[in-house]
């Protein structure tokens, strides 16, 4: 990543949340429990809204003051850590998604880390580890899910 610009970077950062709104907008045909529907709806408006925050940083660098940081400590409850990486097929039940769904959530928190601290001292470096705890908070609920929903039953 040392060659990437800013520009780049955000480039990368927006394809990924476009690539999470797809995935979570094509599960909700996989569900079918009312509860899990709005459970992706959530995750669809808040990966629209990283979306919206990366599109305002690529027009403007200096609004990103205005979009602040993220404070607060997001458990990692490490679940999908352990399963073996799943392919997501047109056939994919819930439970593959889940998984898919939780290990691009630590691989986009890994991405937005790596930026953060490369952008440490700058403000768009608090935008990236703000990114990155959402993301992070996307995962254990993705985790919470997959044991609610999933573990429950087996």
């Amino acid at each position: 990543m040392s060659e990437w610009t800013l520009e780049k970077a955000l480039e990368l950062a927006l394809n990924m949340e476009e690539e999470s709104i797809k995935l979570y907008t094509s599960a909700q045909n996989k569900v079918l429990t009312p509860g899990s529907i709005e459970f992706l709806k959530e995750l669809i408006k808040e990966e629209e809204k990283h979306k919206s925050t990366i599109l305002e940083a690529m027009r403007d660098q200096q609004k990103v003051k205005e979009i602040g940081s993220f404070e607060a400590k997001i458990q990692d409850l490490k679940i999908v850590d352990y399963l073996e990486d799943v392919s997501l097929s047109p056939e994919a039940g819930y439970q593959q998604i889940l998984i898919y769904a939780g290990k691009r959530e630590k691989s986009t928190h890994d991405f937005y880390m790596e930026l953060a601290r490369r952008y440490k001292d700058e403000e768009i470096g608090k935008m990236f580890a703000k990114l990155a705890q959402e993301e992070l908070r996307h995962k254990y609920r993705l985790e919470q899910e997959y044991d609610d929903v999933i573990l429950k039953y087996m």
